[in-house]
This record gives C-alpha cells, sequence and structure tokens, in this order.
C-alpha cells in the first residue's frame, strides 16, 4: 500500500507514541482510541484524519464513535500510514516495520530491538555497570567470567555489592566446565593451554565461591559443557551480547545490546539460550 501524499501525514509528535495509553491501544488494535490519539495529540479534525488515511469521513466518525471496530489488516495500515506511524508503534500494532522494505545493510542495526550498539567493550561497560547497580535481576554467559563477575575489579562486582543497593540481586552464572571437550577449542582461540584454561576456570568458580559467602548477592554457579558461541549479561529486561571466540581484538569486538521491543524475538532468543544452557547445566555454587 503506498503511503499519503505529501503533506497529508497527520504530524503527532514523537515522545506522544511513548505514552503507556497509546501503547496499550495499539497492542489491542483499538482503532478509536488511535485515532482519538490522533485527534488530541495531532491537532487532526476526522476531516483531516479520513484525508490521511484515504478514509471516508464518515467510516472515521464511526470509528472515533466505538460505533465501527476496525478488522481488515489494510485498514490498520492505511491508519498507520496517515497518522505518520513510527515503525516502534507499528510492530505493536502487529505491522511490519517500514525501515526493512530496502533491505539494506543497516536495517538490523537499526531494528528497534537493537537499542544501541556499543562498538567497544570499555563503551559497553560504563552502561552495563550503572544498570547493575540498580538490577534485581542478572544473568551471565561466560567462558570463566573472571572479567564480568569473578575478580574483584571485574564489570559486574562492584555494583552488585555496592552498600546502599535498595535490594540484594539474584545472580545466575554459567560458566563452561573445566573437563569439557570444548576447553581445548576455547584454549585455543585465546592462545591458551587447555590446562591453563582448565585451571582458570576451577580458580574462576573458587573466587565465585568467596563471593556467594559473603552474602552480598544470592549467587548460583552452573558448568556448561557445550561449545559457548554468545557471551551475555543480562541485567534485569536488558542483555548485553557478544561473540565467543571471535578473532578480533577483544577491546574492539562489538557488543549487541538488546532490549524486549515488540515483538521481541532477538530477546526472546537470547531468553531461550540461557534457559536451554541453564537446562543443561550442572551447578557448582
Amino acid at each position: 500500500m503506498s503511503a499519503p501524499a505529501s503533506g497529508a501525514t497527520v504530524e503527532i509528535p514523537a515522545w506522544a507514541w511513548e505514552r503507556t495509553e497509546i501503547h496499550e491501544a495499539l497492542r489491542e488494535r483499538d482503532a478509536g482510541a488511535i485515532l482519538r490519539f490522533a485527534q488530541q495529540y495531532g491537532g487532526a479534525s476526522q476531516s483531516r484524519i479520513a484525508t490521511a488515511t484515504g478514509l471516508l469521513q464518515g467510516r472515521v466518525n464511526e470509528i472515533v464513535r466505538g460505533r465501527r471496530s476496525v478488522v481488515r489488516i489494510d485498514v490498520f495500515e492505511r491508519i498507520a500510514l496517515g497518522l505518520g506511524m513510527p515503525d516502534a508503534a507499528r510492530m505493536l500494532m502487529g505491522l511490519a516495520p517500514l525501515r526493512f522494505s530496502g533491505h539494506g545493510p543497516r536495517d538490523l542495526l537499526e531494528h528497534p530491538q537493537v537499542a544501541a550498539i556499543a562498538r567497544t567493550k570499555p563503551e559497553a561497560g560504563s552502561e552495563i555497570t550503572s544498570l547493575a547497580a540498580t538490577a534485581e535481576t542478572v544473568d551471565v554467559i561466560g567462558v570463566r567470567a573472571l572479567g564480568m563477575l569473578a575478580l574483584g575489579d571485574s564489570l559486574l562486582r562492584g555494583p552488585l555489592i555496592r552498600e546502599g543497593r535498595d535490594s540484594i540481586a539474584h545472580v545466575r552464572v554459567l560458566l563452561l566446565h573445566p573437563d569439557s571437550p570444548a576447553v581445548a577449542r576455547i584454549a585455543e582461540e585465546i592462545g591458551e593451554t587447555p590446562r591453563f584454561l582448565a585451571a582458570s576456570l576451577r580458580f574462576s568458580e573458587d573466587l565465585l565461591g568467596e563471593m556467594a559467602e559473603l552474602g552480598t548477592v544470592r549467587l548460583e554457579v552452573y558448568r556448561y559443557r557445550t561449545p559457548p558461541v554468545w557471551r551475555m549479561i543480562r541485567l534485569d529486561a536488558t542483555v548485553f551480547a557478544s561473540v565467543i571466540g571471535c578473532r578480533s581484538d577483544a577491546r574492539t569486538s562489538l557488543v549487541y545490546r538488546l532490549t524486549p521491543t515488540p515483538p521481541g524475538c532477538l530477546s526472546y532468543g537470547f531468553d531461550r539460550l540461557f534457559a536451554a544452557t541453564l537446562g543443561d547445566a550442572e551447578r557448582a555454587i
């Protein structure tokens, strides 16, 4: 379906699309509430909405008054185009985002679930430590997690045990099993001997055990045996992920920040990854 003619789109401020009531209306596909929203925040008359959406003014009036419901997807598409609906709002209503229409190389990077891309691990680190200071649930998939949690100056340890936290965080950590066949593969990728990597995995468990004894976090540590692919930190609903084994400089490899923006497929995928890895793991602490 083509977009409205130039100048026909109802102008609605970007901040208005973030309001809770319009999110509810979009999820429920409540066309009447959506059009009333356009009247309130876009200052649009029913005639103006009719022109923008290509609907008859009489039909717009019936929809606004709740006398007619909308069920056809092509009508919702007309409404979305006529109101200049942003992609996040379109997806809440079950419509495809417009930005993917060209299938360009940057489309995935602009996907609303990929809220930001921290180009280096140090850049991502500042945001991770900030979120960790208030996170109630923390899930980690690592190899040995020395720099993520185990060491005293690691990324998460300080903010998770700081004084003045409102609550004790529940932390679950998945580490590579020191006896896993994957140890040899990972050791080769990072330039270590399998024996040294296995020993450092046990050392990490010892450090995490000491952390658990402090009682400053509710800590659970598990061992998995499958070859790891993603390094992941989930702070409440926000996920930070990077590839394990990428041969680029560890300080310059990309860290992806994901939030559960509808339809939430990317975040759901990492939720399943953690659950599946945890389900096959054995508890160490």
